[in-house]
């Protein structure tokens, strides 16, 4: 397996494997091949994008993708999506993605991250178990437009 920067060569197997994944539980999402490679594409398209991609032989086995934002002082990393094939879970995957982000991330000046999850998913546990905090005085609101 290896670590790598996302390239646009990327694109349509991690808007594949982004659609296998959130389209299971905890999730249940209805992403379509097509609005998994929009969102990507959009993702890639921000100024200050960064992402990793772990393959092996060619399959993307998972990804972290995000932007580097201005925070204050600071320069802050915003998750926006940190997956990984339900076959290839509890591997240590998403903890060298995590890992490997970070470890770029702070050597190029950026402080922190931010980013969201379910409270009561694997993806919470690990996050703390990797040293991250719940900000409790902080919510998630979505608003629906209709």
């Amino acid at each position: 397996m290896i670590i790598r920067k996302i390239e646009e060569k990327d694109i349509q197997k991690l808007a594949k494997l982004m659609k296998s994944v959130y389209n299971e539980a905890p999730w249940n999402d209805e992403w379509t091949e097509e609005s998994a490679s929009e969102a990507i594409k959009c993702l890639l398209a921000f100024p200050n994008f960064f992402g990793l991609i772990a393959c092996d032989e060619g399959d993307a086995l998972g990804a972290i993708l995000g932007d580097i934002r201005p925070y204050s002082k600071q320069k802050t990393y915003y998750i926006d999506e940190l997956f990984v094939s339900s076959a290839h879970r509890r591997q240590g995957i998403a903890k060298k993605l995590y890992e490997g982000a970070r470890d770029e991330l702070k050597n190029i000046g950026v402080s922190g991250a931010f980013f969201t999850t379910l409270k009561n998913s694997d993806a919470y546990k690990f996050y703390i178990k990797e040293g991250a905090f719940d900000l409790d005085d902080s919510a998630v609101f979505y608003h629906p437009f209709n």
